[in-house]
């Protein structure tokens, strides 16, 4: 009982930790997508 409670409790982490790890690299990967369409734009509108 207590070996199964222990996996499913280490399963809970570890799968908190990886959604939280995949949201952070959406949220860089958006930022960074932002950023350069933004400087696209400026770009453009210099030209």
């Amino acid at each position: 009982m207590l070996y199964s409670f222990e996996l499913q409790i280490m399963g809970i982490i570890l799968l908190t930790a990886m959604g939280a790890g995949g949201v952070s690299l959406w949220y860089k990967r958006r930022k960074i997508q932002k950023d350069f369409e933004n400087q696209e734009n400026k770009d453009t509108q210099n030209c």
